[in-house]
């Protein structure tokens, strides 16, 4: 009787531990989801953030420039600048990349007789 008992206490315990193994590996993977969630939430945060920082930049740039040179830039560097004031950078490089008459993609030569 007695070998009975211990191969059974062994099995119970065996049970016990792959019980116990599955159901913190169960916890532990939930919380690692949830923290991959929470930590893809933040770098969602940070990225737009940064975006803002960046054309809040880009605008004060433009300000800059517009103070130093706007009044020796012809209508079309101005039209740019005051995109880019406005808008920011994306913006003024897809204006100015863009004929303003017929809405045509310009060549990077054709942008760069435009505009400098």
């Amino acid at each position: 009787m007695s070998k009975k008992n211990n191969t059974t206490d062994k099995t119970t315990d065996k049970t016990t531990d792959k019980t116990t193994d599955k159901t913190t590996d169960k916890t532990t993977d939930k919380t690692d989801k949830t923290t991959d969630k929470t930590d893809k939430t933040t770098d969602k945060t940070d990225k737009t953030d940064k975006k803002i920082d960046t054309i809040k930049e880009e605008k004060n740039f433009a300000k800059t420039c517009d103070k130093a040179f706007g009044k020796n830039m012809d209508k079309d560097n101005k039209k740019a600048l005051n995109v880019m004031k406005t808008e920011g950078m994306d913006a003024a490089v897809k204006h100015m990349f863009t004929d303003q008459e017929t809405g045509r993609q310009l060549s990077y030569s054709e942008m760069r007789m435009r505009y400098g």
